[in-house]
């Protein structure tokens, strides 16, 4: 009788681990599958007409997921677009991706809603939203840089630079321009290049912590011509990387300019950059490749709108 119950317990000690496997087993079978999680900090952001501003896209892999997961937006007006400092990447465990928003000047002040998508490569799709607040652009009344920025930022071969700033052989407006002859002499450096920014305040590489605030600036415009035609020359704003660097970043260039001798108006585009602490207004650069023989430039009214 003893040895019929020890069979019987052993048998029953049997079937419960054969339903536990198989309890476990169901589990594990339906269990989370592996999927994803997209969300976006903070939920609700302002920025003005005109500007840009970065937002973390945050993704989390969940229960394993191991594709990678491509980054994209809905954005239903044209005139707000985004980019994505990583577009796509496996999350092990997560990533964090920088959208960057960029709103255009004559967009409608309101509030908008941005759909952030993220789908699998295994056609795993998650998604989540951001309010965007565009709030109306400050209004700027259009100035001289000139009269705000000084022409003291001498760089390269700057013994090869000669400024006249009131020069009155020949102007775009006034009685007066801005006239530079650089002479491709190497001197004293042999860099075989030269430039001049104009900063505020005078002598600022980036060192002092004064600056303008040029909030609100659409563009910076100027006119200028070459003595003879064929000059070779380019335009900056921006890019000072001292301890109290330009809040807009930069330097962004007109390219390389080849000039005529007529006066003839350029701009460089402000628009989506922060503006509120700008050091380098304005820079003119010439490099002896393009102008072996030197050359003499004129500039004039050179604008913030």
């Amino acid at each position: 009788m003893k040895k019929y119950l020890n069979q019987t317990t052993i048998s029953v000690a049997a079937v419960i681990v054969s339903i536990a496997a198989i309890v476990v087993s169901i589990l594990l079978h339906n269990g989370p599958e592996p999927s994803f999680n997209i969300s976006v900090v903070p939920i609700e952001i302002s920025v003005q007409q005109g500007g840009r501003i970065p937002v973390n896209v945050n993704i989390v892999s969940l229960n394993g997921y191991s594709h990678s997961i491509y980054l994209s937006t809905l954005i239903k007006d044209a005139g707000i677009t985004a980019s994505f400092s990583i577009q796509s990447m496996i999350a092990e465990p997560s990533f964090t991706s920088i959208m960057t928003i960029l709103v255009k000047r004559d967009i409608q002040p309101k509030k908008y809603t941005l759909e952030i998508n993220g789908i699998g490569a295994d056609g795993e799709k998650r998604n989540c939203s951001l309010i965007l607040n565009v709030m109306p652009a400050p209004q700027f009344d259009p100035i001289n840089l000139t009269d705000f920025f000084y022409p003291s930022g001498w760089m390269g071969d700057y013994e090869d630079i000669k400024l006249n700033d009131v020069f009155t052989g020949t102007f775009h407006t006034g009685n007066s321009c801005t006239k530079i002859t650089y002479t491709a002499k190497g001197l004293p450096l042999n860099k075989n290049w030269a430039g001049i920014y104009w900063l505020y305040p005078d002598k600022n590489w980036g060192n002092f912590p004064e600056s303008r605030d040029l909030t609100g600036a659409r563009r910076i415009t100027f006119w200028v011509k070459g003595q003879q035609g064929g000059e070779k020359a380019e335009f900056k704003t921006g890019g000072i990387n001292g301890k109290y660097k330009d809040s807009m970043g930069g330097p962004y260039s007109t390219g390389v300019l080849k000039l005529t001798s007529d006066w003839k108006k350029f701009s460089i585009e402000l628009d989506g950059y922060d503006l509120s602490h700008v050091i380098g207004g304005f820079c003119w650069v010439a490099a002896k490749a393009l102008n072996p023989k030197g050359c003499t430039i004129y500039i004039d009214d050179i604008l913030i709108e």
